[in-house]
């Protein structure tokens, strides 16, 4: 079955999602979602303790949220930690409370609301190449390549060892290659048709889990 650019567009993004997942757990001490036996316990300390959960313990409540698709509870979640954090008048902001936000909005269709964030964090913490890669996999989902293709070198830019990035990038140009050649074989181009499915056969294959 031929599948259209969009169709193979958005395999690829379910892709770089995951791998995105992946790259963020490795990105900085306590940026991973670590993954919790039972994500209500955590939230909730039992009745024989007065010791709140640590910022670990409720990344990783979140994340297991997020993973049974119950974005709007770790929404709630998230809000209700970044009060206490306010609260507690903590120095500087949770990173990965802003990266979990923006995977909840995402998963919630509140696309603009999820590129807000990243685009504050590239602006507070310019260090980081994580918030460029997964804006540009927001880009990719909506179709808008050459947005992506600029967040995907900032990325790069920003962190040139940044191997999911590197590759999300590679990723990108064959689907905006295969585009190009489709556009050319609307034009007449036979040797752009055959190039196109080519390409698309190639870009199917690598983007099977």
């Amino acid at each position: 079955m031929k599948l259209t650019l969009p169709a193979l567009a958005s395999c690829l993004c379910i892709t770089l999602l995951l791998m995105s997942t992946a790259a963020a757990q490795d990105a900085a001490p306590d940026r991973g979602w670590n993954a919790l036996a039972d994500v209500l316990d955590r939230l909730t300390p039992s009745a024989d303790t007065s010791e709140p959960p640590s910022g670990a313990e409720v990344h990783g409540a979140i994340a297991q949220m997020l993973a049974r698709d119950r974005a709007e509870a770790a929404l709630e979640a998230i809000d209700k930690r970044q009060a206490e954090i306010a609260l507690r008048q903590e120095p500087g902001q949770d990173v990965q409370l802003l990266f979990l936000k923006a995977r909840a909005l995402a998963q919630l269709g509140r696309i603009n609301e999820a590129q807000a964030v990243y685009r504050d964090m590239t602006v507070r913490y310019p260090e980081l190449a994580e918030p460029w890669n997964n804006s540009a996999i927001l880009y990719i989902g909506a179709g808008d390549y050459d947005q992506a293709l600029m967040a995907l070198e900032m990325a790069v830019m920003t962190n040139p060892g940044y191997a999911s990035a590197v590759s999300n990038l590679a990723d990108l140009r064959l689907l905006m290659a295969l585009r190009d050649y489709e556009r050319a074989a609307s034009l007449g181009d036979r040797a752009a048709a055959a190039r196109a499915t080519a390409l698309q056969q190639f870009i199917k294959e690598v983007s099977q889990p």
